[in-house]
C-alpha cells in the first residue's frame, strides 16, 4: 500500500478529514477508531493487534511502526 493511501485510511478511520497528516501528527483512537483500526491493520497487513495496545498509541508514526515502514512504498 503506498502511504498516500494509508494516510487517506487512516483520515477516514479517526475521522480526521480535511486535515492533512504527515508521521507527526498527534491522534486520540476511541471506541470505534479502535475496531476500525483492528479491522484495517488484520486486513491489509496480517497484522493483530488489541484494543489496548491502540489505545496507547500517539502519533500517526506509531501506526506507521505497526504497518511496517517497508509495507508502504
Amino acid at each position: 500500500m503506498k502511504k498516500e493511501h494509508f494516510f487517506e485510511e487512516i483520515k477516514g478511520i479517526l475521522l480526521l478529514a480535511g486535515q492533512d497528516l504527515d508521521e507527526n501528527t498527534d491522534i486520540e483512537i476511541d471506541s470505534m477508531s479502535s475496531l476500525l483500526l483492528i479491522e484495517f491493520f488484520d486486513e491489509n497487513f496480517s497484522k493483530t493487534i488489541s484494543e489496548t495496545k491502540l489505545k496507547q498509541l500517539k502519533r500517526i508514526s506509531d501506526l506507521i511502526e505497526i504497518a511496517g515502514e517497508e509495507n508502504l512504498k
